[in-house]
């Protein structure tokens, strides 16, 4: 009989274990991860988790067989409610019906984690874990945003070019005349069907920091797309020196459909290339169905990210 226990460090060597399986398997499926040895960042992922305490370990003659672990709480995660967040590595599942044991394990660690005041839960798994992933959809989750990856050799270039389009790197405070291209995304997430909030402040101060590095095209003599490159990412695959991370993109609404994008991300391939990089990394939110359609061109989705907002009004009737 399964028992769900608490979080304790005596279980860690098995929930390591545990969690470099799942990434293997996810290998099997996604060959163009990266294949190196993730040990080390994963069992420190795991370990931070754990202090944490907020989750549940699934015990089965005496062995680690399961894991659901949360950081948190995050004060307005989801709105106006706080929430809690299990990254890569903050969960595994394993035996012969990983849904069901995925399914017990949120409902216990739930079940706690609701009594103290919070009510959003969010996942990242991976995207080619279908058991894992149709049992948290069934358990009311969503699918919010991917984590994509592309291997730049493997890459399809881009060789009808508008010769009038000039790409180049933004520096200093020439950073500033991709801003109102950076606001028109806000605005774009902000509507239907994404509904994605995001804060003007806070992504303007985002946009002049040193690790972010802004490159633009140009048309017209002026700015009409832009897309943002960073070396630190959503997952511990995208802290791996052989990749860069793609954290924004956007195309002037008059300028779409003319290849504008897809040119700019071939500059950016070539950018990489020419600095040692192999991969390019991307993540975004699924519910956009422009960005959907467009990375899914050219990366292939390694995550997901799963959400749940419980219902608050509960809360008062515990």
């Amino acid at each position: 009989m399964i028992e769900l226990k608490d979080l304790e460090n005596r279980y860690l060597k098995g929930a390591v274990a545990l969690a470099v399986n799942e990434y293997e398997q996810e290998l099997r499926s996604c060959r163009l991860l990266i294949q190196d040895d993730f040990r080390d960042k994963i069992s420190h992922t795991i370990e931070v988790l754990f202090q944490n305490r907020l989750g549940k370990a699934a015990i089965l003659d005496n062995t680690l067989i399961g894991y659901l672990a949360f950081t948190g709480p995050i004060e307005g995660a989801f709105g106006n409610v706080r929430g809690v967040f299990s990254p890569i590595g903050g969960s595994a599942f394993s035996g012969t019906d990983r849904g069901r044991l995925a399914s017990l394990l949120f409902a216990e660690a739930a079940e706690e984690i609701v009594q103290n005041g919070i009510c959003g839960f969010a996942l990242s798994r991976y995207a080619h874990d279908d058991e894992a992933g149709r049992s948290l959809i069934m358990n009311g989750f969503g699918i919010r945003c991917a984590d994509a990856m592309l291997r730049l050799s493997d890459r399809k270039i881009v060789e009808k070019a508008d010769r009038e389009l000039k790409c180049r790197e933004l520096t200093g405070r020439d950073k500033r005349l991709a801003e109102p291209l950076k606001m028109g995304l806000i605005h774009h997430l902000r509507k239907a069907p994404t509904f994605f909030w995001k804060s003007t402040d806070e992504n303007s101060e985002w946009f002049y920091e040193d690790h972010v590095r802004i490159f633009a095209a140009e048309k017209d003599r002026k700015i009409i797309g832009y897309m943002a490159l960073d070396d630190v990412g959503e997952t511990f695959l995208s802290e791996h020196p052989s990749i860069s991370n793609i954290c924004g993109a956007y195309v002037e609404k008059n300028y779409r459909k003319y290849g504008v994008a897809q040119q700019l991300l071939e500059y950016l391939c070539q950018i990489c290339e020419s600095e040692g990089k192999t991969y390019l990394g991307v993540d975004c939110e699924t519910m956009n169905p422009a960005a959907l359609r467009f990375w899914g061109k050219y990366f292939e989705n390694y995550t997901y990210s799963y959400a749940r907002r419980i219902d608050e009004r509960l809360l008062v009737m515990r």
